[in-house]
């Protein structure tokens, strides 16, 4: 036992409480700054009951240490919310005015014969922590003309009322400074506790910066319709698995904390650098240079096409999460020769977790599941990870979507891959009577033909009659892979077509590629009548990284190619997985990086829309195996076995081979 790890009391563990102290100092005089300049804007909200017509208008308000300012209303300004927590019949106007704002006066035109009935003052930094969240403001309002003006001549409270994120905030900043500073300076068990954890943390911090810093830019992060669609779900408590109700409610506990779905990003951000962190470490256990290790942690911390989807709300996000835990669990155990009993049901859970957290997850899942009972012998360990998977999905599945009462998707979500080729069949021009009369059931044969895009599924769905009436599609798998089979027999060629062209995004820089809902003046959310708009708690600069986008994305194609196209990753990804297996001289690498390469094929293969969050593990992977290829070869000799012992751990390592390597 070292020195640090003794006992905290007595001449080891008596200046703690001093480190402590003067942790918490040093958090409470960063607090002032904290609180004066980061955070998105306020909400003045007005509701009334429902308008039929446009609206118009302005505001004015006057701010702390400036002279009054007036600016016209804007359309996000404008937009009549209607949501579960207003009562029927009601709208409500949220107007976006700085924190620091003292009085306001709203000039609305056309709404003269409707009165506001409630103004309340909203922080969009969290809940205030003492008194109501959207606290009532008194007001007086008058109508002139067609205008109504409404004034609100003080509004409470101000700036400096207590929120739950300031507690947060001075909580995890005392903590964190109280950490360092006993891992330089202490001697007790925190000390020890933090030198543990400084082989991974050193890694872990550049990227929760970075990642950080663009989530503040775009608070509360991506959100794309999808994950517009769940928080509804969530918010009403009805559930549909067109979106799998597992990543609903994973969307729901990550929200817990604060209540909004900036805190799933953020939460989800810290993860990620926490297992890019782990990622390190163990890199380091397998001799990877510094050099490199540093490479991966820079690569992940600086490309805009990890970062955006790090802080992005979309399923595909946890998805990656439990594809890279896996990648570790797996590397683990192929460096000690195990999995270990927690490291056997970890792997369970990630395995489960992959299965539910997207419709194709099983075909991830399940050959992870059978590779590593195929790997790993030891009789207990492939007891725990096989019960542990599949009593996971069954739980969740089972009891937990009855008790939910989860609704069933409808049957277009699993007839979308066919009713993407079968438009890609009409606009040949070659179909019998019989199979025009099965389309035309669903949608004229000339509509099918108009809206058909070989890229996207979306124009033949949404907004067609198709999507009108999907009830229709009801029990008719049958017929329309009946169409599609016959089709394929006479014409693969169009097919063929039809697949190179859905999947170029993946390789081609001149393809259609969604990187997400980026909508240019700050905004990253998808138009919602929830009110949800991006609200950045550093308003100045946002601007910057979108023109980034702009000039990497539009601009020539090596720059959108080295910056956003997958293909790029799927290479380098491929060229370190072949690398390390030559260098290994065993499947390692392949065994650990099949869950992105069975992603990749399966996107390639059926993908519905040239999204690039569908590659997401690809884009996380090809850093760490590039780097993982840099490992010197790694000896394995036979292990004896141990009594009561099942079998030889498999890929046990010796340390003389380690080392004469």
């Amino acid at each position: 036992m070292s020195r640090h790890d003794s006992a905290p009391g007595g001449a080891h563990g008596g200046g703690s409480w001093k480190l402590a102290a003067l942790a918490l100092v040093a958090a409470l005089a960063l607090w002032p700054l904290f609180k004066y300049q980061a955070g998105p804007d306020t909400e003045l909200r007005l509701r009334f009951q429902a308008v039929t017509g446009p609206l118009t208008g302005s505001v004015s308000f006057q701010r702390d240490g400036h002279t009054p300012q007036q600016r016209d209303l804007t359309p996000a300004d404008l937009l009549q919310v209607q949501g579960a927590d207003l009562p029927e019949g009601m709208r409500e106007l949220r107007i976006t005015l700085p924190r620091r704002t003292r009085s306001a006066e709203v000039v609305l035109q056309g709404m003269a014969d409707r009165p506001v009935e409630q103004v309340t003052w909203v922080s969009m930094r969290s809940p205030p922590l003492f008194g109501a969240a959207r606290p009532e403001q008194t007001f007086e309002q008058r109508r002139e003309g067609d205008a109504r003006h409404v004034v609100v001549p003080r509004l409470a409270p101000g700036l400096w009322n207590l929120e739950r994120v300031d507690v947060y905030a001075v909580l995890l900043a005392w903590g964190f400074l109280w950490l360092v500073l006993e891992t330089r300076w202490g001697q007790g068990r925190v000390a020890a506790f933090g030198r543990r954890q400084a082989g991974w943390v050193k890694y872990a911090i550049p990227p929760a910066l970075t990642w950080g810093l663009l989530w503040a830019l775009f608070f509360p992060g991506l959100v794309s319709f999808d994950p517009l669609a769940q928080w509804e779900q969530l918010l009403d408590g009805r559930y549909v698995d067109w979106h799998p109700a597992f990543s609903t409610w994973w969307m729901g506990v990550m929200a817990a904390p604060s209540g909004s779905l900036g805190g799933v990003a953020g939460l989800q951000l810290l993860l990620f650098a926490a297992v890019v962190g782990k990622g390190g470490e163990e890199l380091g256990h397998w001799r990877v240079p510094a050099w490199a290790r540093w490479g991966v942690v820079m690569w992940v911390a600086l490309a805009p096409a990890v970062a955006i989807n790090v802080i992005a709300v979309w399923k595909d996000a946890p998805f990656t999460l439990m594809c890279l835990l896996s990648v570790l669990l797996l590397l683990r155990a192929e460096r000690t020769g195990s999995l270990g009993r927690g490291g056997a049901v970890a792997l369970g859970l990630c395995v489960a977790a992959l299965c539910l957290l997207r419709h194709n997850g099983p075909v991830v899942g399940g050959p992870l599941l059978v590779a590593a009972l195929w790997r790993y012998r030891v009789k207990r360990e492939r007891l725990l990870l096989a019960v542990t998977a599949v009593a996971a999905v069954f739980f969740v599945r089972v009891p937990m979507y009855a008790v939910m009462k989860v609704k069933p998707a409808a049957s277009m979500l699993h007839q979308v891959f066919a009713i993407h080729r079968l438009g890609a069949a009409a606009r040949s021009g070659d179909l019998p009577p019989e199979d025009v009369k099965v389309l035309e059931e669903f949608m004229p044969l000339e509509e099918w033909r108009s809206r058909y895009a070989c890229e996207a599924v979306g124009p033949l769905i949404f907004g067609s009659p198709i999507g009108a009436h999907e009830e229709k599609l009801e029990g008719r798998d049958a017929d329309l892979g009946g169409v599609l089979w016959r089709f394929a027999k006479r014409h693969p060629g169009v097919l063929v077509e039809h697949q190179l062209c859905v999947s170029r995004y993946v390789w081609a820089p001149a393809s259609l590629l969604y990187v997400g809902p980026f909508n240019w003046g700050g905004s990253t959310i998808d138009p919602n009548r929830l009110g949800l708009k991006t609200r950045s708690w550093l308003p100045r600069w946002p601007g910057y990284f979108e023109d980034l986008v702009r000039a990497t994305y539009s601009g020539p194609g090596w720059l959108r190619a080295i910056f956003w196209q997958p293909a790029v990753s799927l290479y380098l990804l491929l060229a370190g997985v072949l690398v390390a297996t030559w260098r290994q001289r065993s499947l390692t690498a392949l065994g650990c990086a099949q869950t992105a390469l069975i992603n990749a094929a399966s996107w390639v293969l059926v993908s519905p829309n040239p999204d690039l969050r569908f590659l997401f593990p690809t884009l996380l992977f090809s850093p760490f195996f590039l780097a993982f290829a840099l490992s010197p070869r790694r000896v394995r000799v036979g292990v004896a076995a141990q009594p009561g012992a099942d079998a030889p751990a498999a890929g046990a390592v010796s340390r003389e081979g380690e080392a004469a390597a």
